[in-house]
């Protein structure tokens, strides 16, 4: 099944051109809905409670400011989506910018798609591993400047066996076509399971979807998963990385680091995530 429903964020950022620019190849190739989902991290500081302290005149400078950010997103949606089939297209202006808020409007849709924060970011922007934990919906991470032609050329799936990466290689389906080549990475062993049985592995399930898959296993670098993966990644010259969320708690995941997070952190190419 293609992907029908999809919405973007548009932070007004790099990343967040590139998570648009990718929404609307997906949509010419998919035929799919596509809403744009205005997320502006400035307006989240300026409509917290907490910023009272600030005098008013300065606040009210701002929201100006804000506002003119969030008009010249709107055009840069519209103008960019032009080409696009009526009614097909959609727009929502959200009244600030959170990953919950992000989060719940992803529930209704196939996909989300968001750009990474990059060096610089605010702090207040949203976070595409977050959005997918709350959300229980995949999320596509752009970081600025991803090559968004290639997400259906050549996908790199990471298995380790668990929940999480099923459900990734599961909800990716929708996003890749028939014959797309997608190579299957274990980084270490494959864990042992209870039933092993000729099918029971990745390789076999995503042919049987029509796609060109291999499985290889690889040994843990030096960087730890996630750079070993990311290496990997660029080896094979993947357009995609699929991988599962937060297998341990997202509090450790913060508090001590994890390769979802480190993935964020480090990745040149756009990533599927799912929880």
């Amino acid at each position: 099944m293609p992907v029908g429903n999809m919405i973007v964020a548009l932070e007004g950022t790099p990343a967040s051109d590139t998570a648009l620019a990718a929404s609307i190849a997906l949509q010419k190739a998919h035929g799919a809905h596509l809403t744009g989902y205005i997320a502006l991290a400035e307006r989240a500081v300026l409509e917290d409670g907490g910023q009272n302290w600030v005098p008013a005149a300065i606040r009210k400078s701002l929201r100006g400011a804000a506002g003119e950010a969030v008009a010249r997103i709107e055009a840069r949606f519209h103008e960019a989506t032009a080409d696009l089939p009526e009614g097909k297209v959609h727009l929502i202006r959200a009244p600030r910018a959170s990953d919950s808020g992000m989060a719940e409007a992803s529930r209704f849709f196939d996909v989300t798609l968001v750009g990474l924060m990059g060096e610089g970011s605010p702090s207040t922007g949203l976070h595409p591993d977050r959005i997918a934990l709350m959300s229980g919906r995949p999320v596509l991470a752009f970081p600025k400047g991803a090559d968004t032609t290639r997400l259906a050329d050549h996908a790199m799936l990471a298995w380790d066996g668990s929940r999480a990466a099923a459900r990734a290689l599961h909800a990716s389906l929708r996003l890749l076509e028939t014959g797309t080549r997608v190579t299957v990475v274990t980084v270490g062993e494959p864990k042992k399971t209870e039933v092993e049985a000729d099918g029971l592995d990745p390789k076999t399930t995503l042919e049987r979807q029509g796609l060109t898959a291999d499985w290889i296993t690889v040994p843990q670098g030096r960087g730890g998963i996630a750079r070993t993966l990311l290496h990997h990644a660029s080896v094979l010259g993947a357009g995609l990385l699929v991988m599962g969320a937060f297998e341990h708690s997202k509090f450790r995941e913060d508090i001590f680091g994890g390769v979802t997070h480190d993935v964020m952190a480090q990745t040149r190419v756009p990533v599927f995530l799912a929880h």
